[in-house]
């Protein structure tokens, strides 16, 4: 799993790194075969355009995601280590995918609830650490103060900051909210990691329960087998339907997985993926080599992705 020793992070602050959201994946690229992210998936949306702001006081300072480039690079951290990386689309407020080495060896351990949001997606400057939505409003309250802020503009106010930022728990309807990095491929504080809303996007219920859920338990109890490490990504496919008709939250219209397995110095050993619609008749169709399922994936993501789509470098 990947860590950073304090030292480590201290250095990060010296060289002007931010926390986890960045213009890259640099802090946490051991998630990723090779260390490489994704390539060429270029199909976010521009973070969305605040209605109204005219006469607002200090704009570029208070409003929430000011300016903020779609997609954020998200190194998600637990205390002082970071466990994995989630690619979010701004526009429409879900991950794109998340990066991550499964543990093979640990006992699966979800313990808590989807209860953590990102703030730096709201502020730069706010503090890089995943936190629950009473610490979130508490920071958010002090950096309006701090900076000037005045909430009697509903534009500053907490709840409206946040909610313009992420997807919020009462944001997903009738739809589960799909864990892309699923809790049960980790223990202890990376099992904790997974669960912020960062993570996850509307999920039809009776897939996440269903079929998915069967391939993600297979993915960790038998394709796993005789790999000394195993590099998965998990995405979306954004859809044509929001779950509701303000248009904040995105409902994807597939799920994707794809897992690269390798041998004790990190060659690969075999690849492969799986893809399904997300409706409640889903057929989750399995993949024997990434290559095919990034050709169908190909056929589904709009705007097209160019032909530098790359899931793993060579895997």
């Amino acid at each position: 799993m990947v860590t950073l020793s304090l030292l480590s992070l201290g250095l990060l602050s010296l060289l002007g790194v931010r926390g986890e959201v960045a213009p890259n994946f640099d802090n946490c690229k051991d998630s990723f075969f090779k260390m490489t992210p994704v390539s060429g998936l270029n199909v976010a949306l521009p973070t969305p355009i605040k209605p109204n702001t005219l006469g607002l006081e200090k704009p570029e300072k208070c409003l929430s995601a000011y300016n903020a480039a779609s997609p954020a690079y998200i190194c998600q951290r637990n205390g002082n280590n970071y466990y994995f990386a989630t690619l979010y689309d701004r526009g429409r407020r879900i991950p794109l995918y998340s990066a991550y080495q499964m543990d093979i060896e640990g006992v699966p351990d979800r313990k808590g609830s989807i209860d953590n949001y990102e703030p730096q997606l709201v502020h730069p400057d706010l503090p890089p650490q995943q936190m629950n939505k009473t610490k979130l409003l508490s920071e958010i309250k002090k950096y309006n103060q701090n900076n000037g802020c005045l909430e009697r503009s509903p534009q500053y106010r907490q709840n409206y900051k946040l909610g313009w930022s992420q997807a919020l728990d009462d944001n997903f309807g009738s739809y589960d909210r799909g864990h892309l990095n699923p809790a049960g491929h980790h223990k202890e504080d990376a099992s904790k990691a997974t669960m912020t809303h960062t993570n996850v996007a509307p999920q039809d219920g009776k897939m996440n329960t269903g079929p998915w859920n069967r391939y993600e338990k297979k993915l960790k109890d038998d394709l796993s087998k005789d790999c000394s490490k195993m590099y998965v990504v998990t995405g979306v496919v954004p859809g044509d339907t929001w779950v509701d008709q303000n248009e904040r939250v995105n409902v994807p219209s597939h799920y994707w997985n794809a897992y690269c397995c390798t041998d004790n110095i990190d060659n690969p050993l075999k690849s492969g993926g799986a893809l399904g619609p997300n409706t409640a008749l889903s057929n989750v169709t399995e993949y024997n080599s990434v290559t095919d399922l990034e050709t169908e994936l190909r056929k589904l993501l709009v705007p097209k992705v160019d032909n530098n789509f790359n899931i793993f470098n060579g895997c």
